[in-house]
């Protein structure tokens, strides 16, 4: 759910070698260092209804990554019956048309 709103959101003032110039990188932190880890657990990122308390450049992973890449494939060319598909496989997808379709409602709102 964070890398699809994460996708949305203002990427500028989370790139990684930016963060650690301004030393950001504890204030964040930043899943990448242990130490951020030791630090007590807030919200540091959030968008509509998805919460990070690390950054979420550190949360999101290539496996993030392709589940939103198959759901947006499947939405776009279709795929096997969900009956083929894994358990897993389908929760996924629930939850990002779920997702998907809260945004657009909100985009129907804005307008």
């Amino acid at each position: 759910m964070i890398a699809f709103h994460f996708q949305f959101a203002n990427q500028a003032g989370w790139k990684c070698e930016e963060c650690r110039k301004q030393g950001l990188e504890m204030k964040r932190r930043c899943g990448w260092l242990p130490e951020a880890q030791a630090t007590a657990p807030r919200v540091v990122w959030a968008r509509r209804r998805a919460v990070a308390e690390q950054c979420p450049r550190s949360l999101i992973t290539g496996e993030s990554l392709a589940w939103l890449e198959g759901f947006y494939a499947r939405k776009k060319l279709g795929g096997p019956p969900v009956v083929e598909m894994s358990a897993r496989q389908v929760q996924a997808f629930l939850l990002l048309e779920r997702e998907l379709a809260a945004e657009a409602s909100h985009e129907r709102e804005r307008d």
